[in-house]
Order: structure tokens, then sequence, then C-alpha cells
């Protein structure tokens, strides 16, 4: 009767050795704002107006790796815009070195307002919309967005100066 209590004993415990608790969800590294950038790990900011390189560097440690592409347009309404863009759709824009705005298409990123790209139409705080040529846009709090194709959810959004066309 021994043998078989250890030997239950034993299976109940190799069973839950086997059982992972569900982990919480990590919070974004960083929060998207009307200012600039709120990251998470630390309380001093990264508002429009600094220096490119050291935006660049300190965006690209909180995300663990670099632009995938750095690029200047120079027909952009607001003047050369240079863009360091991220694999997963963060976009951080430059004027004459200063940084200057933000498009986001990321969703694991946080957006000041509770807003983030994927967000359902209907889960979003109470705003208005206006139909432009880009689409279905929406702004609150000097955070702009754009819905999908349907207006069901959101495809982008973005804060400062763009070099949208419309």
């Amino acid at each position: 009767m021994h043998v078989r209590a250890l030997t239950i004993l034993a299976a109940t415990l190799a069973l839950a050795a086997c059982v992972t608790t569900p982990r919480e969800p990590q919070p974004p590294v960083l929060t998207l704002d009307a200012q600039g950038i709120q990251p998470t790990v630390s309380q001093l900011r990264i508002d429009f107006g600094r220096a490119q390189p050291g935006v660049i560097d300190t965006v690209s440690r909180l995300l663990g790796d670099g632009p995938e592409a750095v690029t200047t347009n120079a027909e952009c309404g607001a003047g050369p815009v240079t863009s360091a863009t991220w694999e997963d759709g963060l976009t951080l824009n430059f004027q004459n070195g200063d940084f200057v705005g933000w498009v986001s298409s990321d969703p694991d990123l946080g957006v000041a307002g509770g807003f983030r790209p994927g967000m359902s139409r209907l889960e979003m705080p109470q705003t208005s919309f206006q139909i432009t040529t880009l689409g279905t846009e929406f702004s609150r709090s000097d955070i702009n967005g754009i819905l999908t194709e349907g207006d069901a959810a959101i495809r982008l959004l973005w804060a400062g100066t763009t070099c949208f066309f419309r």
C-alpha cells in the first residue's frame, strides 16, 4: 500500500510539472503620444525636438533592434523628412536632424488614449470620423489615425509631422 501511495504521489508531481501557468502579457516597451515617446522603463521622455541620432539609438535599444531603413523624402509638404522605419511598423520622422513625428501600424506598441493598430472601431473611445482622400480618419488629443478599408479597425496611428499626400 505504501508503494502505491508513493507511485500516485510521483505521478501527481510529474503531471503538475507539465502544467504551465499563463504568463501575463508583457507591457509595451514604449508608449507613443502627442508629444513623442514615453519609455515604460524610464520616466525620461523622448519628446519631439530631440536630435535624430540619440532618438534612433534609444528607440533601437528599447525595441531590441535597429531600423530596417532610414530614408529621406524631399517632396513632403512640410519640407524634406527623414524617416527611420522598424520592421514591425514604427516610423519616426525627422526634419533638420530633429525628431518631429511618428507613425505606427505596430499593434504591440502602446499609444496614448488607449488606441492600438488593429483595435476594432467599436472598441475605440468616443471619436469623430472624417472621410478624406486617405480614407476614414479620426483625431483625438493630437493623436491621429486612419481605419482599415471597410472601417472595421485602426490601420495606422500618428502624431506630429508626417508625409501623407492628400
